[in-house]
């Protein structure tokens, strides 16, 4: 089978999750044997990710906001359309609600079936776009992947007439025990976040909570390791608001806390270099999986997080982490130092946390269930 993906670059020198996400299921499908290839807006870590692994990367210039546009979609579909014909998939996957218009028309244009995968808080949106184009007369086939449960239950619930809706949990890829047992665990657990330094990202709050656990803990207090770096992004919202570097660095230093708090730069695949044991922590105040939580769950890392996205799935009881409120630094406090006691007297068991990955979050079971997918949208179209 040839698939084409189809996701936007928002940042060249950084990745995001969805593009992440894009890499580890084109990585699976040719694994397999299928022909899976990407397609982005721009040359950047993205396109060089792909091409390490053997995925075949292509970059349309006019998939931006600009150019001879697609009616109400404000994005060309000129160069998507040659591009596509040129890969003749029979399967084309958009990953990116910005571009589901234009890709859509372009998938009705050289009659390939379309599945358009919706991120966190996107279902709304593409309802609405919908409705307008039904009543636009415009035909077309679409099906729709959503990886929130919370989010299929409502798409279900308003039964869009001819939208063939799916529930596709997240998965990643799980670490060899190999190199697991070799990295081995740590005496004495660290703390560590794994995000862009923006202010969905909740560190501020990580921050602050490091007050109350030195307090608490005096000097038994794990270190927080800060991975990654400011994304100022496109627009002018998340330029004016989105990287918060120079100011988390800042705040530690007011808050004298240079000695637990550090400032590492964005690192690729810092978990790898991690000791299982450390603590991953996802203050955010906004996510879609996340897919980092996935990450340390196939690694059999203790998690707190705060309850975003699919989190509450992912972690269903203590047993495999701590779920906080959104926003409460008290909370994300007392989860840590909860998560620390458990890991010293021997309560935590990764275990718990690699088992549920393997059964539910795996790249091999989001590949099976995508594959069905894929079959449903190809006996439709």
């Amino acid at each position: 089978m040839r698939i084409a993906h189809v996701v936007g670059t928002r940042t060249p020198a950084n990745i995001q999750e969805t593009e992440r996400h894009v890499v580890y299921l084109a990585g699976a499908q040719r694994a397999r044997g299928m022909d899976a290839a990407v397609v982005t807006s721009k040359h950047g870590l993205l396109f060089n990710l792909g091409e390490e692994d053997g995925i075949p990367a292509f970059v349309v210039d006019d998939l931006l906001p600009n150019g001879e546009a697609v009616p109400g979609s404000g994005i060309s579909a000129q160069g998507i359309v040659a591009m596509l014909k040129d890969l003749s998939p029979e399967i084309i996957h958009c990953h990116d609600l910005s571009m589901t218009q234009a890709v859509v028309t372009a998938a009705s244009i050289i009659g390939v079936p379309c599945v358009v995968t919706l991120q966190e808080g996107e279902a709304g949106r593409l309802i609405h776009e919908i409705i307008a184009a039904k009543r636009a007369g415009r035909k077309f086939t679409i099906t729709i992947i959503t990886a929130s449960k919370r989010e299929f239950e409502v798409l279900q619930e308003d039964g869009m007439a001819g939208i063939d809706f799916h529930y596709v949990p997240y998965g990643t890829r799980t670490r060899c025990a190999a190199h697991q047992q070799e990295l081995g665990t740590s005496c004495s657990p660290n703390l560590v976040t794994a995000s862009n330094l923006e202010f969905v990202k909740g560190i501020d709050l990580a921050i602050l909570a490091m007050v109350e656990l030195r307090r608490r803990r005096g000097p038994d207090c794990p270190v927080l390791n800060i991975y990654g770096a400011g994304d100022p992004g496109e627009n002018l919202l998340e330029k004016v608001f989105g990287d918060l570097s120079e100011y988390l660095i800042e705040m530690a230093k007011v808050l004298r806390l240079y000695d637990v708090v550090k400032f590492h730069g964005i690192q690729a695949d810092i978990l790898d270099k991690c000791p299982s044991s450390d603590v991953l922590i996802v203050p955010s105040r906004l996510e879609t999986g996340p897919l980092v939580v996935l990450e340390a769950m196939s690694r059999g890392m203790p998690i707190v997080a705060c309850n975003v996205g699919q989190v509450a799935e992912m972690l269903p009881d203590r047993r495999y982490g701590r779920i906080v409120p959104v926003n409460s630094i008290t909370a994300l406090a007392d989860a840590v130092n909860s998560m620390l006691t458990d890991i010293a007297s021997g309560q935590f068991d990764p275990d718990l946390l690699v088992e549920r990955h393997q059964s539910q979050y795996s790249i091999e079971k989001m590949a099976d269930r995508i594959a069905t997918v894929y079959q449903s949208a190809m006996v439709a179209g």
